[in-house]
């Protein structure tokens, strides 16, 4: 999400720069990862998959948390190998193609209203990429749960960010990327609720 000024909006970013943030997510992928996989390993192109898929979420992940950005080098090429995980998988590609549009056009009516509301965008182009690329990864069914999942964590995390101390406003931006990364990588290993 772009930031127009630093003195105008104060942003909250997340965890230090040293190597234990990113190492605490590595952690924080295992674990939906292994409760997923508790009887045994799934088939091998899965395993690769949920590999490339975690590499890329993590990626991301760490780049807006500390930049409030999300590349199109990192976000398109995720986007593209979801739509070839559908078909490896054996599931429809023009659905997950269309899914992948239905995420791009969702983010994009919310910083529309946001807009309408505020008179600022709330949201970047990135995290509509980063949406779409869940879309691409898991089906339209399955994004209601993924924004479900980025909200609270998000709102967990800025509650936490409260109550260390930090001063939160109405111009707070925060690093939402990162928490549609982790919503899209629960849904992958956990499922959509129903």
């Amino acid at each position: 999400m772009p930031i127009p000024s630093e003195v105008a909006v104060r942003s909250a970013t997340f965890g230090s720069d040293g190597w234990l943030w990113p190492a605490g997510s590595v952690v924080a992928y295992a674990v939906p990862a292994f409760a997923a996989w508790h009887n045994g390993l799934p088939a091998a192109p899965v395993v690769l998959l949920s590999s490339i898929l975690a590499l890329g979420l993590i990626t991301l992940s760490e780049i807006d948390r500390k930049s409030f950005r999300l590349p199109d080098p990192i976000t398109l090429p995720l986007l593209l190998a979801g739509l070839l995980a559908a078909t490896i998988i054996g599931e429809g590609i023009v659905w997950h193609l269309v899914s992948a549009a239905i995420g791009f056009a969702v983010i994009l009516l919310v910083d529309y209203g946001y807009r309408a509301w505020r008179g600022v965008s709330g949201i970047g182009l990135g995290d509509a990429k980063l949406f779409a690329a869940a879309g691409a990864w898991l089906g339209a069914a399955a994004l209601p749960t993924v924004l479900l999942w980025s909200c609270v964590l998000a709102l967990l995390a800025l509650l936490a960010a409260r109550l260390s101390g930090r001063q939160l406003t109405a111009q707070t931006a925060i690093p939402f990327g990162s928490f549609l990364a982790y919503g899209t990588w629960l849904v992958w290993c956990l499922g959509p609720l129903h």
